[in-house]
């Protein structure tokens, strides 16, 4: 293999016009092979590089000359190793302070976010759980309110099939009729049970013919 690349060099040299002493021979076959899958890359680099030597006078390359231009090169090479690595380590872990990121709540009566003031204790009370699961109920709802088909027509138009999509509470289906679209989470309160359950209420529901999802903790659907 050796034997192969030292012609290749000899006869990419002799295209170029370039002479070679037997030193600065063993000197560029020592670069190449660094990159043995890179050969003739690694060649064409070093002897663009050597025309671009400002010092080389004659047209006999001798092993100064591949000597500074191959120091040049592997330094050029280190530094580059060095900058992905050290890129990389920074971006593989990133610590952040859990209590400098900002908790943002939603009003439900003025319908928007406001950032929450207190203080965010380390351990949390009992109420927390259930305020979780409230603020993700609120979050959730307030994005399918924005949706054309979820939020009320500012004039008389129709936005689907069914007409206005507007979300209802469950409590406001007492003593109404016709379609409502309402919102909740599926829990199951007794064995075999199900309910739908928003903010101010929940009703049983019949799950034999309804259709499995992998993620079902969320559903919309209408009451006749």
């Amino acid at each position: 293999m050796s034997g192969q690349t030292r012609k290749k060099i000899q006869k990419k040299l002799k295209i170029r016009g370039y002479g070679l002493r037997m030193d600065a021979l063993d000197e560029i076959l020592s670069f190449v092979n660094r990159f043995p899958d890179a050969e003739d890359e690694a060649i064409d680099l070093l002897l663009d590089q050597l025309e671009h030597e400002s010092s080389l006078k004659s047209s006999i390359i001798d092993k100064e000359s591949v000597n500074r231009v191959t120091s040049v090169l592997l330094q050029a090479e280190a530094a580059a190793e060095g900058d992905s690595g050290s890129a990389s380590n920074h971006s593989a872990i990133r610590v952040i302070d859990a209590f400098l990121v900002p908790k943002f709540r939603y009003d439900s009566i003025k319908k928007h976010f406001y950032q929450h003031a207190g203080s965010l204790p380390i351990h949390g009370e009992a109420s927390a759980k259930a305020a979780l699961y409230r603020d993700r109920f609120l979050l959730l709802f307030q994005r399918v309110s924005r949706d054309q088909h979820f939020s009320r027509p500012s004039f008389d138009v129709v936005n689907s099939e069914f007409g206005s999509c507007e979300i209802s509470t469950i409590q406001s289906l007492v003593g109404q009729t016709g379609r409502r679209w309402v919102m909740g989470v599926i829990s199951q309160l007794e064995d075999g049970h199900f309910y739908l359950e928003d903010l101010a209420a929940s009703v049983e529901i019949d799950l034999s013919k309804a259709i499995s999802f992998a993620f079902n903790a969320l559903a919309i659907i209408f009451q006749t």
